[in-house]
């Protein structure tokens, strides 16, 4: 048994380095397929488990086709339909590999060209290219607040207005803002302010305490006014005790509000130092964002209260989402869906886009629908676990000035955009460092007669900086299929002339050549179209199907025999000796691999084998190649970064693990169904690469039916 094994050692050898250079092959085309967003179901369909149950039908179908098709004699069906889909499965890897060799696609570097300090506060971010700061004075005790409307690539602000800030105990509190469509509530523990977006004008001002019978200044909520927002008829305040606070306003007594209900929100919904964001999305409905917890906040106009103000039972608010984080939020914004094929300017409903980001680098969203039964939907194409290791910003734009949206997302060290409704990466840009930093597209003026367009990242401290240069269209990335004439007639001509040989000369050369184009081509197909989680349930059912019909039914092994006997050798061939000749040699593969069935004797008799030399060889299916590959691409799609390769190659180590224990035992005469062992080691390494890089993040991948 040693010298046996001995001797299969060359073969096995061979067929591991093929089951590497498929694999690796398929790494180096998957760039292409990135670039083109080639999804077989789309990018939502990603995690959507009935396209695994598809696959999976698919496969039943297909080979009760062939087996079907054998016993009516129809080998002629068989052999022409299964040489056209292997002649488009090699188009599959021989088309983006010859683009892969042939074609530049280096991008223009992007530069920063300018940097501008600015002793300022940045307060919030408008709209898609805007953005509000404040300059705090103090003269003689006067304590004032200067607040700037600003656009990007702009010299002067569109608007100023100065607001007065309170007296000096107030001095260094912090001002808490929240937007809304055509206002913005301004909030620093003693005064609520709220201004015209469209030119500044102070609207109304409340103060956040109340005389009490004996002229004593008393609180206006027990635990301080943190953040204020005024609708058309009252202000809503949040305290530091997370409860909100609904006063009452009058048209006919400005600046004077009255208490009318109390809500208690949930606890991780803390805007004492936690407050991300703050936006009013119409006159009913608030979202807050702070860093555990992201809420739409239903702004009712009464509540069950028992109790004094501020104390006792407090009926809870009504907070749709409910979206938590445990790595906390770190980014939010609101606007004009990218996702929809419409303009901005041609909307006829208030619908937008709610968009979070984790400093693990996860991403959340959620369409608001007012006119809508259901309010809001969850956005599943943009709900996208470990997008990235940590992302800082998230912003809706328009950088071509179309009308329709992008998305522009920052990571830890690079900013994103993700154009059109299929969110294909366009442009990668490097941004400066910083805990908190807010990235967007504006034009100068030169711009505007240049065509151009400048990409601006903020850094936001105590102050706040903008970095600045111009984005040129030789700096994007090659968006959906690019089809070069010359790379593309190369693939063509390739894929041709192996289906020649393979049809008037199948030596296990070509065979193992048409194998490993085809196996990469595949791998990448279905790698990048299924998160790991998915791909997992598929190896398994796949492994349980291929043991069941390897072993049980044996119906495996005549569909292999079907292929070999009309000369569609969908496998890989590892000779034990140089002189081997497939050509001369046709061994079906019941002889090789189906273990004898001892209570049928007519089971137990080898089929018809035709050995011409005294040498042979190892095969392997490509499906043995193919779903280890899948799990290996998948993991480097939807994981990514430094923890995405060092997962893929603990998942492919695994696979080879599984590899070696196979041929440990095929050394020993002991015929196995591959699946099983080589899914299973691949999933164990994907496994134990998660555990070491990103946790139990490895599963979460927002699977749905």
């Amino acid at each position: 048994m040693n010298g046996d094994f001995r001797r299969q050692l060359p073969s096995m050898i061979g067929m591991a380095s093929m089951f590497l250079v498929t694999i690796f092959l398929a790494m180096f085309i998957r760039p292409w397929y990135d670039k083109a967003g080639l999804q077989a179901f789309g990018a939502e369909g990603a995690s959507q488990l009935r396209f695994i149950f598809l696959e999976l039908v698919m496969i039943f179908i297909f080979t009760a086709a062939i087996l079907a098709l054998a016993r009516y004699k129809k080998e002629w069906v068989i052999k022409y339909g299964i040489m056209g889909i292997l002649f488009i499965a090699l188009m599959y890897a021989s088309v983006p590999l010859a683009h892969q060799i042939l074609v530049d696609d280096t991008v223009e570097p992007f530069e920063y060209e300018s940097t501008e300090v600015v002793e300022a506060e940045y307060l919030t971010e408008i709209g898609m290219n805007q953005y509000i700061d404040s300059v705090r004075t103090n003269e003689n005790g006067i304590i004032n607040n200067t607040i700037s409307l600003k656009q990007l690539g702009m010299d002067e602000p569109i608007w100023t207005s100065v607001i007065p800030h309170g007296n000096e105990s107030y001095e260094l509190a912090k001002l808490v803002v929240a937007t809304g469509p055509d206002t913005i509530t301004i909030n620093n523990g003693a005064l609520i302010q709220t201004l015209s977006l469209t030119d500044g004008t102070l609207l109304s001002t409340y103060e956040c305490f109340e005389y009490d019978e004996e002229g004593n200044i008393a609180p206006l909520v027990q635990f301080g006014c943190i953040l204020a927002v005024e609708t058309s008829d009252s202000v809503y305040i949040v305290d530091g005790g997370e409860k909100l606070h609904r006063f009452a306003t009058f048209d006919e007594a400005p600046n004077v509000m009255t208490l009318q209900a109390i809500w208690q929100l949930p606890n991780e919904m803390k805007v004492v130092d936690d407050l991300v964001e703050a936006e009013l999305l119409d006159d009913t409905h608030l979202l807050i964002v702070s860093k555990e917890m992201a809420g739409v906040v239903e702004l009712e106009k009464n509540s069950v209260q028992i109790g004094g103000v501020g104390t006792g039972f407090q009926q809870s608010a009504n907070v749709l989402i409910n979206a938590t984080s445990s790595a906390n939020f770190s980014a939010v914004d609101v606007g004009h869906s990218n996702l929809i094929d419409e303009k901005i300017s041609e909307a006829t409903t208030s619908n937008q886009l709610i968009v979070l980001g984790t400093e693990d680098g996860d991403l959340m969203a959620w369409n608001y629908l007012p006119a809508e039964e259901t309010l809001l939907v969850e956005e599943t194409k943009l709900s996208i676990n470990n997008f990235a290791d940590q992302i800082r910003d998230v912003r809706l734009t328009d950088i071509d000035n179309t009308g329709y949206t992008e998305l522009l997302i920052t990571t830890e060290d690079e900013a994103r955009l993700l154009y059109g409704t299929s969110m294909v990466q366009r442009l990668i840009i490097e941004v400066p460092e910083g805990e908190n930093v807010a990235v967007a597209f504006g034009d100068t003026p030169k711009d505007v007669v240049d065509d151009t367009t400048h990409l601006h990242a903020v850094v936001i401290g105590e102050n706040y900086s903008t970095t600045s240069g111009v984005v040129e269209s030789s700096m994007f990335l090659s968006g959906g299929i690019v089809f070069e004439d010359i790379p593309t007639m190369i693939g063509l001509l390739v894929s041709i002339i192996l289906m020649i040989l393979l049809y008037v000369h199948s030596e296990w050369y070509v065979v193992n050549t048409v194998g490993i184009l085809v196996g990469s081509g595949v791998i990448v197909m279905l790698g990048v179209s299924f998160v790991p989680t998915l791909i997992m349930i598929f190896m398994v059912a796949a492994a349980i199907y291929d043991a069941w019909a390897v072993y049980k039914s044996k119906h495996m092994l005549d569909l292999a025999d079907t292929m070999i006997n009309l000369n569609l050798p969908i496998l890989l061939v590892a000779p034990q000796d140089t002189d081997y000749s497939f050509r001369a040699e046709r061994t079906p593969a019941s002889t090789e691999v189906s273990p004898p069935n001892l209570d049928d004797e007519e089971s137990s008799q080898p089929r018809e084998r035709v050995i011409k030399k005294s040498n042979d060889a190892m095969l392997m299916g490509l499906g043995d190649v193919i779903f280890p590959g899948m799990l290996v691409l998948s993991t480097l799609q939807y994981i990514g970064g430094d923890d995405g390769w060092i997962m893929a190659m603990a998942t492919l180590v695994g696979s080879l693990v599984g590899y070696s224990i196979l041929m440990w035992y095929v050394g020993q005469g002991k015929a196995q169904a591959g699946l099983p062992l080589l899914n299973g080691g691949a999933i164990l390494g994907y496994v134990l690469g998660g555990f070491m890089t990103i946790g139990m993040a490895m599963f979460q991948f927002n699977i749905s039916l």
